[in-house]
């Protein structure tokens, strides 16, 4: 079998081109809703880390409140896509590069904010995703995972199989009960979660990493 690494990057590199069409026709009312609360919730951030950028969308959003993002993303195509439109918009306060999420190039303890949206779930090893996120993560830091939970209900599970045939697999398919344990049991406690109604909804959720006990 191929290298997880190469699988997925040559999954998005080759989607790159497509990426924000689909958004403007699938998926508009879902980013209008998050870059409300990602407005709310990185009020306070000093420095950002979003995980999983693809085309930049967040980041390019963000950046006229939050004066240092670092966006990354494993596919190159993607980051060539986000560089140019960072270029023609003249934002300047993002630092575009490629990164693995399961094996980040980041000291310990860097970010006081890490969104990772709609991502979690298309991963091979998400356990070595959020284990990463905490490690870079500041004491007290907050992570934001918005995610969809493709295992909430039979109807979602089936509609979930169908997609997986045109390649958008999703490898963990929680609901949103087991997404919350899964974030809770890696280390975080649970600062507010929301669930946001689709065939397939999405949680979004908010979770500030856990001090370890003395």
């Amino acid at each position: 079998m191929r290298k997880r690494t190469d699988l997925e990057r040559k999954f998005w590199d080759e989607y790159a081109s497509k990426y924000d069409k689909f958004v403007d026709k699938r998926a508009v009312k879902s980013y209008e809703m998050l870059f409300e609360r990602f407005a709310e919730d990185t009020e306070n951030a000093g420095n950002l880390l979003e995980l999983a950028t693809g085309t930049g969308l967040i980041s390019l959003k963000l950046s006229e409140r939050i004066p240092n993002i670092i966006a990354t993303d494993l596919a190159p195509e993607m980051l060539r896509i986000a560089r140019e439109k960072a270029a023609k918009k003249g934002v300047q306060n993002i630092e575009f590069q490629e990164e693995d999420i399961c094996a980040l190039r980041f000291p310990n303890n860097s970010f006081d904010t890490i969104i990772a949206s709609n991502v979690l779930h298309l991963l091979f090893e998400p356990d070595k995703a959020i284990r990463e996120m905490r490690r870079v993560l500041k004491n007290k830091g907050r992570i934001i995972v918005p995610t969809y939970c493709h295992g909430n209900s039979l109807l979602s599970h089936m509609v979930s199989r169908v997609m997986s045939l045109s390649g958008f697999r999703a490898r963990s398919r929680w609901s949103v009960k087991s997404f919350t344990r899964f974030i809770e049991n890696n280390g975080f406690e649970i600062v507010k979660h929301e669930t946001l109604d689709d065939i397939i909804p999405m949680i979004y959720l908010v979770a500030k990493k856990a001090c370890p006990k003395a």
